[in-house]
């Protein structure tokens, strides 16, 4: 090959080279509606749940996959543990003092727990006064404290936070066994800890076994 020849093999080399798209990778559309739900309203959803929606490619309308698509803040459900509640209990005895009747708080705690603003990072309500929930809570966050934070699946909750994120408890409307009482105050717990890939799997076993099975 003469070196003039060379150079047009080159030439007509990088421009063959340089038409050569590099594919684009595909966002799954789960992944952008996560994100959607990030900008909007704060929500992280654990990527352990992200992963196993995606994989398990459920229809949109699945119970719980649909909600994601159609999320609200009021699907929100917060739960108190004893140090907050103590804590709760000790600022308002101090604003109130220490014989105060404690049937308000108790009340302004059951509305606050679905009333949780991820964005704001705090409870917000027009009508309800939360403020000194929320400079409790800001205490709380302050001193390394975490509350746990959940997708309420009516009688299931999906954990966003905590070392217990992804996980799902089971939140029983008539087992007195999860209700705790500190300092006076009663609140609600979860219990029956599962990941949310095991707990889809198994109904997706069920569902492979027994056709009818409602999945």
């Amino acid at each position: 090959m003469g070196i003039f020849d060379f150079f047009k093999w080159k030439s007509r080399s990088s421009v063959f080279n340089s038409e050569i798209k590099t594919p684009e990778s595909v966002i799954h559309p789960f992944t952008k509606q996560c994100q959607l739900l990030k900008e909007e309203f704060g929500l992280v959803i654990p990527q352990s749940s992200i992963d196993c929606l995606i994989r398990f490619n459920l229809p949109v309308d699945n119970y719980y996959y649909s909600l994601f698509w159609h999320f609200k803040n009021d699907f929100l459900e917060v739960f108190y543990n004893e140090k907050f509640i103590q804590w709760v209990v000790n600022r308002y005895k101090e604003v109130y003092g220490a014989d105060a009747d404690l049937k308000i708080l108790q009340e302004q705690l059951d509305e606050a727990k679905f009333e949780f603003d991820l964005k704001n990072d705090s409870f917000q309500s027009n009508i309800i006064d939360f403020d000194l929930i929320n400079q409790c809570y800001a205490e709380f966050k302050a001193s390394g404290e975490k509350l746990m934070i959940t997708i309420n699946f009516d009688y299931e909750n999906l954990i966003l936070n905590t070392e217990m994120k992804g996980y799902v408890g089971q939140n029983y409307p008539s087992f007195n066994g999860l209700y705790k009482t500190t300092a006076g105050i009663q609140y609600k717990q979860l219990e029956d800890f599962k990941l949310l890939e095991d707990i889809i799997q198994n109904l997706l076993d069920e569902k492979e076994k027994n056709k009818n099975f409602p999945f």
